[in-house]
């Protein structure tokens, strides 16, 4: 399966007429050369250029401009977390090229009314789809698949018994590197649980504090947008092996809340989102911050007007790893194996001499099943 079949381009050994046409992003004399393994591609000059061969520590990243030389190290050192997708270039060690491009709503777009939404709903009852498995424990996610033998390692070593992978999504700013079906069948045997996470469309108030460019919903396309999230994050679950009953997590980052119209597409997005799921036999979680998506979805926990998601991931980093009697989300929502508070954001943690940049989770909660 491709992960991002619109958002790649694959060329091999010599220019072709989409290398002409990026190369033009500027004047001549902003653009450079950069040649390996038999092939040369232009890009802008203030692009750095990323040696993977001499660093196999580099870690590939879709959210910043990059030029990328041969192939991926499966001990990539990422950052806990990464979300957007700008351009960026690849050379393999065979000479083919690949790019990632940015993904942009236009105004129009953004301006449009709203689309029409179901008038009847087929919502489904409370507790109607059946939770394959629950962890109740400490976790943790990061933005790349660590190797295998890290995560046996870690396995031993760590307070840590649950991972977040990040199994697609047009905003995922990290590749699968080592994630693969049979990552996921090697790692679950050393023990661990799993909770699926999917990076998608962001609230169209996002004011990309971190340059990190994500794609963001369409106003006249919110509905379908979750719906279409849904189809393609249960059709990466089954590409990884994780089975009907298995929760996946939508990311959708903090964005300002004082925007109502905003508040209103996260709202049918994610509501659009959970629909879908449950009709597709996947658990629904979101994880956003406490006072971001979580606050704007408990706004409507009760009302006719959204779908509930199953579960809520919440954001607050206090460090203190308890998942009710927070200040910021009442203990009214989500109650029960139905949390997941991510208590610390990234920092690098070694257990066995592997060393990984990590957030840091509580959960009792649904995780994964696999095929």
């Amino acid at each position: 399966m491709r992960l991002f079949p619109l958002l790649t381009l694959t060329a091999v050994l010599t220019l072709s007429c989409g290398d002409a046409a990026y190369a033009a992003v500027g004047p001549l004399s902003g653009v450079k050369e950069v040649s390996y393994a038999g092939t040369t591609v232009e890009v802008p000059v203030s692009w750095p250029v990323r040696d993977l061969t001499a660093d196999p520590h580099t870690c590939m990243r879709y959210d910043r401009h990059a030029v990328y030389l041969g192939d991926p190290g499966a001990d990539q050192d990422c950052t806990a977390a990464a979300v957007g997708r700008t351009e960026t270039v690849r050379i393999a060690s065979d000479g083919t090229v690949t790019r990632t491009r940015g993904y942009r709503v236009s105004a129009a777009e953004a301006d449009e009314a709203p689309e029409p939404e179901p008038h009847r709903r087929s919502r489904l009852p409370e507790g109607a789809i059946k939770v394959a498995a629950t962890y109740s424990g400490l976790g943790f996610d990061t933005c790349a698949a660590p190797p295998t033998d890290a995560m046996q390692v870690w396995a031993k070593a760590s307070p840590y018994h649950a991972v977040g992978i990040y199994i697609g999504g047009l905003d995922r700013a990290c590749p699968d590197g080592n994630l693969t079906p049979s990552w996921v069948q090697t790692v679950s045997r050393q023990g661990w649980k799993f909770f699926p996470i999917y990076v998608g469309l962001q609230a169209p108030c996002w004011k990309d504090p971190g340059g990190g460019h994500p794609a963001l919903i369409a106003r006249s396309r919110r509905w379908t947008q979750g719906q279409e999230a849904a189809n393609d994050a249960v059709n990466r679950a089954v590409h990884f092996g994780i089975a009907p009953g298995s929760p996946i997590y939508f990311d959708m980052e903090y964005y300002p809340r004082n925007d109502p119209g905003c508040t209103q597409d996260v709202q049918a997005f994610l509501s659009a989102w959970t629909d879908q799921l449950h009709a597709r036999g996947y658990v629904s979680g979101i994880y956003s911050s406490s006072s971001g998506a979580i606050a704007d979805m408990a706004k409507v926990y009760d009302s006719g007007a959204a779908y509930r998601a199953d579960v809520a991931w919440y954001a607050h980093w206090d460090k203190i790893p308890k998942l009710f009697g927070d200040p910021t989300l009442s203990d009214r929502y989500w109650p029960g194996p139905r949390r997941i508070k991510q208590y610390q954001g990234g920092h690098n943690e070694t257990y066995g001499g592997k060393r990984l940049n990590i957030d840091l989770n509580v959960l009792n909660a649904p995780v994964a099943v696999l095929k």
